[in-house]
């Protein structure tokens, strides 16, 4: 399996994705320190945002300039991290989901960087982040609703079907992770504004959380311009 974003990397060329591949996992043991593990994250987050509205700082200000310049109302679709973190900040907490997206969150909002992820298992031949060529069909996390691309939308995609909508602003029902999960891809969204030390700490905490609570095997990935297609996975 490849990930691929040839499509793409002309016209964003300092953008930089960390990609994280999981195998064997137990996404089903109970994690006693979870909410410790996220009360780190969150006032980690809220020291770097300080007193000023989340939009002002530099990584989800960038993230929404890249929202315009494929044709999203940034204030309408927020990208992954600033709504995650919009929401630790008025609730306090970290939404609950299953261990691996736990995990993956908590990291995602201590750095703030997107992330988002696939079970492998319901991947369809390789991965790609792409322009859509418009009404292409998809089914977002949790809804039975289908919607449709719009043409010159950056999505990512496999084979057969689009995986997350808005470069990461929505994930599709069909590859989520679940507590069954075995196997899994993380992509860490980099924009300009996010340095490479920034992503490839992220991907190491991330890679010894996952060891720590859910075993199993992992590799790690940093695509960009100088290597916009890597195989990711046998």
């Amino acid at each position: 399996m490849n990930y691929d974003i040839t499509d793409i990397i002309s016209d964003y060329p300092d953008v930089h994705i960390g990609v994280l591949i999981g195998e064997k996992m137990d996404n089903t043991n109970k994690i006693s320190e979870i909410r410790r593990l996220q009360k780190q994250a969150i006032h980690y987050a809220k020291a770097q945002i300080g007193d000023q509205p989340p939009i002002k700082h530099s990584h989800i200000h960038s993230w929404r300039e890249l929202y315009r310049s494929f044709g999203t109302k940034a204030g309408d679709y927020r990208p992954s991290a600033e709504a995650l973190i919009r929401r630790c900040i008025k609730e306090g907490e970290i939404p609950r989901i299953n261990n691996a997206v736990d995990l993956y969150n908590l990291v995602s909002v201590k750095y703030i960087i997107p992330m988002g992820g696939f079970d492998l298992d319901h991947i369809k031949g390789d991965i790609r982040l792409r322009y859509s060529s418009g009404g292409e069909v998809f089914v977002p996390l949790g809804s039975g609703n289908e919607e449709e691309t719009y043409e010159g939308e950056v999505v990512y995609a496999d084979d057969e079907r689009i995986l997350t909508r808005r470069w990461n602003f929505r994930d599709a029902d069909a590859t989520k992770i679940t507590q069954e999960t075995n196997s899994l891809v993380m992509f860490l969204d980099a924009s300009p504004a996010i340095s490479l030390e920034k992503v490839e700490s992220a991907l190491h905490e991330l890679r010894k959380l996952y060891k720590r609570y859910c075993g199993g095997e992992y590799s790690t990935f940093i695509v960009g311009k100088d290597n916009p297609v890597v195989e990711i996975w046998d």
